[in-house]
């Protein structure tokens, strides 16, 4: 029988995120306006990650991260019996999701963190790290979907269609233990003052002026290695 599983909350989350990291990836290398919009990318990730990590504590039963934290022998047993084509079913993330969640988290965390170091607090010399942080961004995504994938195929859940509509199909018994979703005014309005929280750093930051005096800085640079 279908059951949400996931709210509205998670799954805009989810699908906003990707199309922020997205464009973080695609607007990396360049300089001038298109830095400008890889810089505002990023901060629409910081605001995201803001809202996730509180989302993670008071959200849905299936979105709080104590959901999908699980011992190392869970992982290395989950882990075990997909390489025997035989994962053990689960309904919301499995040990090895649930890891690979937490190192996405992780390393965008820290991309972040040295982005706006580079940008508002001038600290050039993290350039590189930040860019060997993006690149194993870009792996984990690659891992992510992989594992998605395979995990459709060894299971038959389809996570894509189910992150859309936040239905999955469950057993009656499975579907009696589901705990009731956190309603959708308690994330709008959570998602609200996390905004509001990010107006605030923005300006308090300077954050406009910070990437327009980076972006010119970059450009002159580059010029002059030319």
């Amino acid at each position: 029988m279908p059951v949400k599983i996931w709210d509205f909350a998670t799954r805009t989350f989810h699908w906003l995120l990707v199309v922020a990291v997205f464009v973080c990836f695609f607007t990396g290398e360049d300089e001038g306006f298109v830095f400008v919009i890889h810089a505002y990318a990023g901060f629409v990730v910081f605001v995201l990650l803001v809202f996730r990590t509180g989302w993670g504590i008071f959200g849905s039963p299936r979105s709080r991260f104590s959901d999908f934290t699980y011992s190392w022998k869970q992982v290395t047993g989950y882990a075990s019996a997909l390489l025997r084509f035989k994962p053990i079913h689960h309904i919301g993330h499995n040990p090895l999701g649930g890891l690979m969640i937490f190192a996405m988290l992780a390393v965008l965390a820290t991309t972040l963190a040295t982005g706006f170091a580079m940008v508002v607090a001038k600290f050039a010399w993290l350039e590189d790290i930040h860019e060997v942080l993006g690149t194993a961004m870009q792996i984990l995504v690659g891992l992510h979907i992989a594992g998605v994938i395979v995990d459709q195929l060894l299971t038959g859940d389809n996570l894509i269609r189910a992150m859309v509509s936040g239905t999955k199909e469950l057993t009656a018994e499975d579907a009696s233990r589901e705990r009731p979703l956190v309603p959708t005014w308690s994330a709008a309005m959570f998602a609200l003052a996390v905004l509001s929280a990010g107006v605030f750093a923005h300006e308090k930051m300077d954050f406009t002026a910070a990437v327009s005096a980076f972006a010119a800085t970059e450009q002159e640079r580059n010029t002059d290695h030319d």
